[in-house]
């Protein structure tokens, strides 16, 4: 978000809570400038919804704190659900980078829904009873371990 649209989220803002906005002109200034720099990666119409968001919610006055606090659990969300499906070997490095970047932004910003994993993915195999096997070869480690500390103070090795 920009400056310009920082004072338009104030405005926004202001006509919920005149509490949260400033009537000093440096005071607003100020306050612009905040504003802005704490939302500078958050969009516009994310905020709107944000502050409209925080009213259902709360009677206190919105902070860009609880905007940019929303903001990154939005992210959080969709980036966590985000797989990328491939590395491109045409691409050079570079490339590479770039476009995996790019993709990410545009799930970040909800331009691009999350890729899933393809339904071909291997799954992992449901948990199973042990073997008869596995159980015999644990019986056996677990007897050898009780054994060693008497086989060790025998050798006179812990006094």
């Amino acid at each position: 978000m920009d400056r310009t649209e920082t004072i338009r989220l104030l405005g926004v803002v202001s006509l919920a809570d005149d509490r949260a906005v400033r009537t000093d002109e440096t005071e607003q200034a100020v306050q612009v400038e905040l504003w802005a720099t704490a939302l500078r990666d958050v969009p516009y119409d994310f905020a709107v919804q944000a502050i409209g968001e925080h009213y259902a919610e709360s009677a206190w006055p919105i902070m860009p704190k609880d905007i940019a606090a929303r903001w990154r659990t939005t992210v959080r969300d969709r980036i966590s659900r985000h797989v990328e499906l491939h590395v491109n070997d045409d691409l050079p490095d570079i490339g590479w980078r770039q476009t995996l970047a790019a993709r990410r932004r545009a799930v970040i910003h909800g331009e691009q829904q999350p890729a899933l994993p393809p339904a071909s993915a291997p799954t992992p195999a449901p948990r199973s009873e042990p073997t008869a096997e596995f159980r015999a070869a644990l019986a056996e480690l677990r007897r050898r371990n009780r054994e060693r500390p008497a086989a060790v103070q025998e050798s006179g090795a812990v006094r």
